[in-house]
């Protein structure tokens, strides 16, 4: 047809079906209702609607076979980023990176996160399935018909919500409650993308960390130290139940000298608690520890007392390979570590399939037996998400008391910390433990698959602490 021949050609609009635009809807619209759903059932924040979905919708009606697949890889990536958007919410030290650097892991991770992955697994490709039918009962104008008046309203309410939540959930996307906005768009707003460029490359280690329970420490040291990371213990509102927690360790008052508590706001991945209260730093970017060149750990309190002559050693239930433990523990001054590889034949517990930590009091106790001057660390592994109940064998703690319903998952949590307190209760009466400064920190604050949970019973974001020392 010549250029004359088009321009003078009359052209009409598609004609309208009533039928069409539903079947455009539901295409626009299906991928939105099942993640609100999720946010629902998980108390956390999003969108109404999330723009990026409008991009793989127009791609799918279209009747080429490349922009179907551009559309399918459009919705990956839009579902990728939601799921995203939401996670980060249940576990604030999650992110892209972080999620890309524990895939391999997932196997032997808690059940939940294996739970949530083969969710996820199944979300991606079963719902393009269900579009692409959709898709070929409508066709590219009905579906520009509800995208169009769909963007345009959202450039003029995109900055409206139609909630907020004014509290510390205003991080990691908690407060993203707006009619229309891309998940993409919010992701930038909160994550920086820039150090994905060197995801395996040396890790960026931030600025001194102010808070840690670490600077509590004696000067001078005490001879014996035994600090431990305790794995997902927080602060709840509730005083009276973290009372409740260190029951046995109040009990044995007259075994020490002083007892000290408390709490304060540190979010970040474990490995990041780790250094924050051993190297004082801030936080990383990236987790390939293994790329960090010693120097970098010079600092590290197991270095500064490995010069004074103390012995130095580093106990975990889990695979040294996790967080690249194997090599940044000797870097950060470790002269002896004991993960799961050199500890094989104890018996293991649910969190990454690691040593219990109910079996590891007596490595503890053997280390303080053998040496008379020690910096023992110790990172817990059986407080982990998803609190597992089979890991649980001490019944002590009733949240029913402290009004923190017994099925939920922060009840499940706090019972197995009373249950830890308790073994650390009867591990500080030893004999060998006579002279130990003892410090106790979360790593961070226990996430939970409702964070409704923890708006009602945490005190946001705050791990606590505890400070006491054994009388000689």
């Amino acid at each position: 047809m010549s250029v004359y021949a088009m321009l003078h050609k009359e052209y009409a609009l598609p004609k309208f079906s009533f039928r069409l635009l539903v079947m455009a809807l539901l295409l626009v619209l299906l991928p939105n209702v099942a993640f609100l759903s999720a946010a629902y059932f998980t108390n956390t924040a999003r969108p109404l609607l999330n723009l990026d979905y409008f991009w793989a919708a127009l791609l799918f009606v279209l009747p080429w076979r490349f922009a179907k697949f551009t559309g399918l890889l459009l919705f990956w990536l839009a579902a990728l980023f939601d799921t995203l958007m939401m996670v980060m919410q249940l576990f604030p030290f999650m992110d892209l990176l972080g999620a890309i650097y524990l895939a391999p892991f997932i196997m032997k991770a808690p059940f939940l996160y294996q739970a949530l992955t083969v969710f996820l697994l199944g979300y991606l490709f079963l719902i393009p399935m269900f579009l692409g039918k959709i898709a070929g009962k409508t066709n590219i104008y009905h579906v520009l018909y509800v995208c169009v008046p769909l963007f345009v309203a959202a450039y003029f309410t995109g900055h409206l919500q139609y909630h907020h939540r004014s509290n510390v959930a205003i991080l990691f996307g908690g407060n993203n409650f707006y009619y229309a906005k891309s998940q993409y768009a919010l992701y930038r707003e909160n994550q920086d993308f820039d150090f994905l460029k060197a995801a395996d490359n040396e890790p960026v280690l931030l600025e001194e960390s102010r808070e840690r329970a670490s600077l509590r420490l004696s000067k001078p040291t005490a001879k014996k130290i035994l600090f431990i990371v305790n794995e997902s213990w927080g602060q709840p509102k509730n005083s009276k139940l973290q009372d409740a927690v260190l029951e046995k360790i109040y009990a044995e008052k007259s075994l020490f000298s002083q007892v000290e508590t408390g709490y304060f706001r540190a979010i970040g991945a474990t490995v990041e608690g780790e250094l924050r209260e051993l190297c004082g730093f801030g936080g990383a970017r990236g987790f390939s520890f293994r790329r960090t060149p010693a120097e970098k750990f010079s600092k590290c309190m197991p270095n500064i007392l490995q010069k004074q002559g103390y012995k130095t050693i580093a106990l975990h239930g889990a695979s040294g390979q996790l967080y690249d433990r194997y090599a940044w523990y000797p870097k950060a001054g470790f002269n002896k570590i004991q993960t799961a590889e050199y500890m094989m034949g104890k018996p293991t517990c649910e969190a990454f399939g690691g040593v219990c930590d109910r079996v590891l009091y007596d490595e503890v106790k053997q280390g303080f037996r053998q040496n008379d001057k020690l910096f023992f660390y110790w990172l817990t592994l059986s407080t982990h998400a998803d609190y597992s109940e089979k890991d649980l064998y001490n019944q002590r703690l009733k949240c029913e008391d402290f009004q923190l319903p017994s099925d939920t998952l922060l009840c499940r949590n706090f019972r197995l910390q009373a249950q830890f307190f308790d073994g650390l209760a009867a591990l500080l009466k030893q004999p060998e433990m006579k002279g130990a400064e003892v410090i106790v920190v979360g790593d961070h604050s226990p996430p939970v698959i409702n964070i409704g949970e923890v708006f009602k019973y945490l005190e946001e974001g705050d791990v606590a602490w505890l400070h006491l020392k054994v009388k000689e």
